[in-house]
């Protein structure tokens, strides 16, 4: 049976990272889709990306709106503001100092262009095609309504992104790194045909937002995951798996199972993986 998970934001929480790729690579998984938001404000950005860096299993790794602030601060792609004093108010102090610098300019000039590399290498957004009928597309807050998702799933890199964000004149808080009210409140036919998996909104924040905007089609599994149904056709169109890793000392991994020779649209099981300092707590969610 294949496997295909998608980890949400760590935020330098080394410790739930191994607890959870212990538990989650004992399925063997086909491939490993990390949401973004490896480092800031937890302690050890540098060893989550180690750990990623070093997995022997596929992986692909998107960008999250953090890394997205720590290169704007490097390489100032001129939005107007102060990149750097943006970073460090987002937590990027812990994150210098987890990569033994004590300033901004010594982590600058210091960088290992390994980590460099890894970075602004960074995908914009994942597609995993589970069945002739099931397409699950990773990225790191949603789907933004400001820029086409054909042009969204057609961005590469870093520089793409700051290259159309600036040619077009969006602000990088309408993108799809950083997007929230404006894709919980767009109509699921936006990103028709695929199942959006995302992190970006920890689902305590998200459960405040929905009782706040009276939404019923957004279905909450503790305070892991939220499950996003068509209000019509009750079909999933997006899951939330950020637990809030530094907030709540938790994370999650969704995992979409599929038994081959089945029909199409039977043949995907979800399970989810969160754990904390003490627990696991694995979910069988049921089948798509």
């Amino acid at each position: 049976m294949k496997n295909y998970w998608f980890i949400g934001d760590i935020h330098g929480e080394i410790r739930l990272l191994d607890s959870l790729l212990e538990n989650l690579l004992r399925f063997q998984p086909d491939q490993i889709v990390f949401i973004g938001d490896y480092i800031d404000r937890g302690s050890h950005a540098k060893e989550v990306i180690d750990r990623i860096m070093g997995l022997e299993v596929p992986v692909n790794c998107l960008m999250g709106n953090h890394e997205m602030m720590m290169l704007n601060a490097m390489e100032d792609p001129g939005y107007g503001h102060n990149p750097i004093e943006l970073w460090y108010y987002n937590g990027g102090e812990a994150t210098l100092q987890s990569f033994g610098s004590t300033s901004f300019f010594s982590f600058q000039s210091t960088m290992d262009p390994v980590y460099l590399d890894f970075f602004r290498n960074l995908k914009m957004s994942h597609v995993v095609k589970l069945d002739q009928q099931l397409k699950v597309l990773g990225t790191h807050a949603g789907v933004s309504p400001a820029i086409p998702l054909k042009d969204q799933i057609g961005m590469k890199d870093y520089n793409a992104l700051n290259r159309y964000l600036l040619t077009n004149h969006i602000d990088p808080g309408d993108s799809f790194l950083w997007v929230r009210d404006a894709f919980f409140n767009s109509p699921s036919n936006l990103w028709d045909s695929y199942l959006v998996v995302h992190g970006h909104t920890p689902n305590l924040k998200l459960k405040r937002f929905i009782s706040s905007n009276g939404n019923k089609n957004f279905l909450f599994v503790g305070n892991d995951i939220c499950i996003r149904k068509d209000e019509k056709t009750g079909k999933i169109v997006s899951i939330d798996i950020d637990s809030g890793s530094v907030i709540s000392g938790r994370l999650t991994g969704l995992g979409f199972f599929v038994e081959e020779d089945h029909n199409p649209g039977s043949s995907v099981r979800l399970r989810s993986i969160t754990v904390s300092a003490e627990d696991i707590f694995p979910r069988d969610l049921g089948a798509i």
